[in-house]
Formats: C-alpha cells, structure tokens, sequence
C-alpha cells in the first residue's frame, strides 16, 4: 500500500504498531511503502480454563474481583509478549523507529515493557484506541499528533 503524497516519505525502516489489550498488528515503513507485516494474540485466560470468573462473598454477593484480576493479568501478560515481539521483530527486520498506538490507559504500561533499547526507537506514540480503522488512517493521526 502506498503512503499518501501529502505524508512524509519515511526516511528510516520503521515497524508501526496498532494494538489493543490482547491483539496487535504491524505494519512495516520503507519510504513509501507500508505493508501488512503479521500480529501477535494472546489467549489468556484459554478459553478451556475451568477458574471462576466471579466469586460469591460470604453475605451471598457476587464480586467480580477474580475476573479483574484476570483482565489485570492478561494485559501484563500480552504488554510483555508485545515488547518479547519487538525485540525479535527489530533485531530480524532491522527496524530503527517503531510507531506504537494503544488505549491511552494501556499506552504506557506498553511502554514500560520494553527493554530500554526497544524503547529508545519508540519515536511516535498515539494514545488512542484505533484497531479498527485503516493503516494509513493510523498513520496520518500519528502524524497529526506530532504536528
């Protein structure tokens, strides 16, 4: 797909990420080509998993703190499979910028992630959920953000 005239051709090799909670696509940035370059799932907790996700107290209420806890987990779980994803992704296709999009309340959590090196590549973030719209879409609020 080409990256509109009215965008700045990317000067550097750079891996954009859109990502939510448990699922991330990436998109590779050579001047002005950007292409679909794979994404990364988490399945947690499986779908199988026998654990309740509600408890009932003594006074006969129901708490739904398990399924907090659950929640709170998958997103440790999958920011540290995102950043593992980064650190291969870099070292194999020689990206020297990264782009990364998230929920503005999971953006830095994210970040906090990443190994230093990985880190020190973020150049553009974008705290805003945006997983459904089109790459060039993202691509342009990136670029608005930092305008």
């Amino acid at each position: 797909m080409n990256i509109p005239n009215h965008l700045p051709a990317i000067q550097r090799p750079t891996l954009m990420v859109v990502s939510d909670v448990s699922h991330a696509t990436f998109f590779a940035l050579r001047d002005r080509e950007l292409e679909s370059a794979g994404e990364i799932t988490i399945d947690y907790p499986p779908k199988n998993d026998t654990e309740r996700t509600s408890i009932q107290t003594p006074s006969g209420m129901h708490s739904a703190e398990q399924s907090e806890n659950l929640e709170m987990e998958k997103i440790h779980r999958f920011s540290h499979q995102l950043a593992d994803e980064l650190r291969v992704r870099v070292k194999k296709d020689k990206f020297e910028e990264i782009y990364l999009t998230a929920s503005q309340e999971h953006l830095q959590q994210f970040l906090d992630a990443l190994h230093s090196d990985i880190l020190a590549l973020v150049t553009r973030t974008l705290p805003k959920q945006v997983s459904k719209e089109s790459p060039i879409e993202v691509l342009l609020r990136l670029y608005e953000k930092t305008a």
